[in-house]
């Protein structure tokens, strides 16, 4: 679909003052964190901030520009959304305000678990799941993606991790226990009704806002190249602090862009396919939680040449779902089908 000039310029300037606003916002916070612990900034607890500065900065822009997607329904949903990233914030960079249930604040369990009941009562009323089709917040279609793509994306990465733990190419920390390893893989799953406003806190800047915005001016091709890079620089403060990848800092940074711009493919696609932000929240809480339980058998020795097995075929992935059209037939801004 072609853009006329004036909607080109109307999303370049959506584009450039979400840019503004989340590198803007993430930089000083981090920058001001480096000053301030030193490399002790990537495991203090206000690094939980910047997850949630995107989606922030996405809704601001569809304020300020006043965009077609802030439906009734979507602004509802996004108010429960700020109001849960809120108090899962307040929880886990002071403490717990009524306490834990196991690792987890109860309070943050509570109300995440209940936004997330909200989304769920919003997509199984027809009209209302139609009006959060534009914001990219209802389930979408072809929903058998959310099966098929995340057990296909996590089954190359844990396959990945396993030819790099018995070929030699890490020295791990730890044996691997498949037993130990399937029950944290599950734990971790089930905390994703707790934990979902911070991936949805990045993915709803990156493959909703700015990704709609930057198919509309650069086509899909270049325009998912473009985000994947814009996501790895995201971390740019943090990344010369050795965020990932510590043993090499140039070497390691390279890769962790490449590893942006690939995973970013597989998550912009499964967007594109089903229309719906929750497909990436769903790969992204994936992600992170293989990243998590899985770092521990690639830990010492060379960290960046233990990651590439995983790297590879998961980057394999990326070039298949590369040669589908709908790159070519990608949408433009606010949620156009």
């Amino acid at each position: 679909m072609t853009t006329t000039l004036p909607q080109r310029k109307q999303y370049r300037k959506e584009l450039i003052v979400f840019l503004v606003l989340t590198f803007g916002a993430t930089y000083l916070l981090e920058l001001t964190g480096i000053a301030i612990h030193g490399p002790g900034i990537l495991s203090n607890k206000i690094m939980n901030v910047p997850m949630y500065i995107p989606a922030v900065s996405a809704i601001i822009c569809m304020v300020y520009f006043k965009s077609a997607a802030l439906t009734r329904e979507a602004k509802i949903f996004l108010l429960v959304f700020l109001f849960a990233s809120a108090v899962s914030l307040v929880e886990s960079v002071y403490q717990p305000l009524l306490g834990t249930i196991g690792p987890l604040p109860l309070l943050t369990v509570v109300v995440s678990v209940l936004a997330f009941v909200v989304i769920v009562i919003q997509n199984l009323n027809k009209p209302w799941r139609e009006n959060l089709v534009p914001a990219r917040l209802s389930f979408g279609r072809n929903y058998r993606y959310y099966l098929v793509l995340s057990v296909i994306f996590a089954g190359l990465f844990i396959l990945g991790l396993l030819i790099s733990y018995y070929s030699g190419l890490g020295v791990p920390a730890q044996g691997f226990n498949p037993t130990l390893f399937l029950t944290f893989l599950g734990l971790y799953l089930v905390t994703f009704f707790v934990s979902w406003p911070k991936f949805l806190g990045e993915e709803y800047g990156w493959r909703f806002y700015l990704q709609d915005r930057m198919f509309a001016l650069f086509g899909g091709y270049k325009g998912v190249v473009l985000i994947g890079l814009l996501w790895g620089l995201w971390h740019f403060p943090l990344m010369l602090m050795g965020l990932n990848f510590p043993d090499n800092l140039i070497a390691g940074n390279i890769v962790y862009l490449v590893w942006t711009v690939v995973i970013g493919i597989i998550f912009s696609y499964a967007v594109l396919k089903t229309g719906s932000i929750w497909i990436a929240v769903l790969l992204h809480a994936i992600t992170d939680c293989i990243v998590n339980i899985g770092y521990p058998y690639i830990a010492n020795g060379q960290v960046i040449v233990a990651f590439l097995p995983a790297l590879l075929l998961i980057g394999i992935l990326a070039a298949i779902l590369l040669k589908s059209r709908l790159w070519i037939d990608s949408p433009v801004a606010d949620g156009s089908p």
